[in-house]
């Protein structure tokens, strides 16, 4: 859903504007509703709330509530997370203890994935953890090798398999 990615601010209040290119299929895909958290290094999630939804029932079908992964994954997405509403200027407020975790403030980038979620970075400290070069060779081979594999159809294709969409 999500491709590419966009500079933003985090204003004093911590409110971010949520670009326009992600901002518009957002809204009209998904709505206003958006669950704000953290679960990895300090960087922003922001999923529509249907798609948060989702990942809840699948925790909650999974049947590994008591695996020390999952409860750490809970815990960090409940301590940061906050259902948000895109106002009517497009912002989305950051909860104050999820801005002082992944450091929201000032410049920021806003990357938006595939996999119907956003990600938000302080500016300064996303270049300083991914540098020049964000991927190592082994990185950058294994991928090479799994869009390979799936152009050559060892992956199903949206559309190819016999329930398509």
């Amino acid at each position: 859903m999500f491709r590419g990615g966009a500079e933003a601010t985090v204003d004093e209040k911590g409110r971010v504007k949520i670009p326009s290119k992600f901002r518009t299929p957002l809204l009209e895909h998904f709505g206003p509703k958006v669950y704000v958290t953290s679960f990895w290094v300090p960087s922003v999630r922001v999923y529509p709330i249907s798609e948060w939804e989702k990942i809840e029932k699948v925790m909650s079908a999974s049947g590994r509530s008591n695996d020390p992964r999952v409860r750490k994954f809970l815990w960090m997405t409940t301590i940061f997370g906050d259902e948000q509403e895109i106002d009517g200027q497009g912002r989305i407020l950051i909860p104050q203890r999820l801005r002082k975790h992944a450091r929201m403030d000032g410049e920021v980038i806003v990357c938006g994935y595939p996999t119907n979620e956003l990600e938000i970075w302080n500016e300064k400290l996303f270049y300083e953890r991914f540098g020049e070069q964000a991927m190592s060779d082994e990185d950058q081979t294994y991928i090479s090798d799994l869009i390979k594999e799936g152009l050559n159809g060892l992956y199903p294709h949206p559309g190819n398999d016999k329930g398509g969409l």
